[in-house]
């Protein structure tokens, strides 16, 4: 009994653990090469270096600039992705039809379509408009494809929202911003906060279409790493990964503890 349990308990576990490792492992690689003493991407050989994670502060060397950049795009892509994707998802929760469904898959697109032959379409258009390597132009392109996520998020939320509630409030008087925002919206508050950080995530990782539409006048940071991977492999590009993965683990860690804290309060 003792081995049958060890194996259908222990050797899952044990399966799991070695997945994970496979894949984080490698990722845990960058940081120290990250303190690199070398102008190269290498372990530290003659000891740690923190010079790298300096240069990502230095505004010459083009990285703070890139980042700020790209979180002032992916901001603008975040807010109004989200507003535009509230005002669709609740429209067509509430008309219902055919032309919901219609208008969904056309929203969808962006996603069915391959990213190179959407960047040439709005190469060309862009050009006509007179909107290539602008901020508008990216901040547009980056809504595009950010609203299926949008969508997608509140209108999951949506789905388990009981619509004898709207109508028991316009039954009692209510108008429709008061419905919207004291009944609808309170209850897709988690799919509004996952849209909007769906909508950042993917704005802020762009790289494909922003590379075709842009130039000098805005860089974004994936369009600097890609520049500095075309021009030399900077160690700088390991630093940058250790930021972003420490940022991450720190947000996953802090929305654990709240959840945590939530549990708590309940019981």
């Amino acid at each position: 009994m003792r081995l049958r349990r060890i194996i259908e308990v222990g050797l899952p576990r044990l399966l799991a653990w070695c997945l994970l490792g496979f894949l984080f492992v490698p990722i845990l690689v960058v940081i120290p090469v990250a303190l690199t003493d070398r102008d190269y991407l290498s372990l530290p050989q003659d000891g740690i270096s923190m010079e790298h994670f300096a240069a990502l502060t230095d505004w010459s060397k083009g990285w703070l600039p890139s980042m700020l950049t790209s979180a002032g795009i992916a901001l603008a892509c975040a807010a109004i992705a989200t507003a535009l994707g509230v005002a669709f998802a609740v429209g067509a929760w509430a008309a219902g039809g055919w032309w919901p469904s219609l208008m969904r898959i056309l929203l969808l697109s962006p996603m069915i379509v391959p990213p190179i032959i959407y960047a040439v379409g709005m190469v060309k258009l862009w050009a006509r408009l007179s909107l290539l390597d602008s901020y508008t132009g990216v901040v547009l392109v980056h809504v595009v494809l950010a609203l299926p996520l949008t969508v997608l998020a509140i209108g999951a939320s949506l789905s388990n929202l009981d619509q004898r509630l709207v109508q028991a409030a316009r039954s009692l008087g209510a108008r429709p911003m008061t419905v919207f925002g004291k009944v609808i919206l309170p209850n897709i508050v988690p799919g509004v906060a996952a849209g909007a950080l769906l909508a950042f995530v993917a704005s802020w990782d762009e790289i494909t279409v922003t590379l075709f539409i842009t130039g000098r006048a805005v860089v974004t940071l994936p369009r600097r790493i890609w520049t500095s991977i075309q021009d030399a492999v900077d160690p700088a590009l390991a630093a940058i990964a250790t930021v972003l993965l420490v940022v991450t683990v720190l947000a996953l860690v802090a929305r654990a503890l709240i959840e945590r804290r939530q549990r708590q309060r309940k019981f």
